[in-house]
């Protein structure tokens, strides 16, 4: 499923003053300094650096904030519309890329500074592995899509995708599941309805397991 994508800043020693005024100088045409958004950051005893896009490329015009993620480590996370009241996943994205090609890019030339962007589509089995996702295939394609798991042989295919994800390192999060199985041909109600009956499970497994 396609999914929002971030941009990790890794300075490796760099100073973020330097490295924010070289972004800085990079504006041109579509982007610039948003220098009254980072008074809010100071209030919260953070620093952060904002930028805003206003161009011609079929991208609505957006707002973006540079955070420190953990030591040496920065990020963006969130990008926020300015006349629109969301944006889609591809815009999102989109204007997530064209930060990082006219800004980022052109400003660690020549320095020590690593970037990287997360993919812009997740898989199941990324998550919670291959015995998981296959599991949960088989109850989609086995069951009744008008009655749930209702039926004894739904329910145990059911719990045993349940309890194989729920082995998984990464926890699986609701709209991830409840996308997947819309994807797996379930309607928006009963993803929805599973999903949120997999989040109790799992809670329930966590709570039987000590964890």
């Amino acid at each position: 499923m396609k999914t929002f994508q971030n941009l990790f800043i890794d300075l490796n020693g760099y100073d973020i003053e330097k490295f924010v005024d070289l972004l800085t100088k990079n504006c041109g045409k579509n982007w610039k300094r948003a220098f009254d958004r980072e008074e809010n950051a100071k209030y919260f005893h953070e620093k952060a650096f904002a930028f805003e896009y206003a161009g011609d490329n079929g991208l609505p015009n957006a707002g973006l904030t540079v955070f420190e993620n953990e030591k040496g480590i920065w990020y963006i996370p969130n990008i926020i519309p300015i006349e629109i009241r969301e944006l889609s996943v591809d815009e999102y994205n989109k204007l997530l890329i064209d930060f990082k090609t006219s800004l980022v890019e052109p400003a660690i030339q020549n320095t020590s500074i690593h970037i990287e962007l997360t993919k812009d589509e997740i898989f199941l089995e990324d998550i919670v592995g291959k015995e998981a996702a296959d599991a949960l295939k088989r109850f989609s394609s086995l069951a009744n899509k008008s009655t749930g798991n209702s039926h004894p042989c739904d329910k145990k295919r059911w719990f045993e995708f349940l309890v194989k994800a729920q082995k998984a390192e990464e926890k699986l999060s609701f709209d991830i599941l409840k996308s997947t199985l819309i994807e797996q041909g379930w309607s928006e109600e009963f993803a929805y309805d599973l999903a949120f009956e997999f989040e109790n499970g799992r809670e329930l497994l966590d709570f039987v397991n000590g964890a």
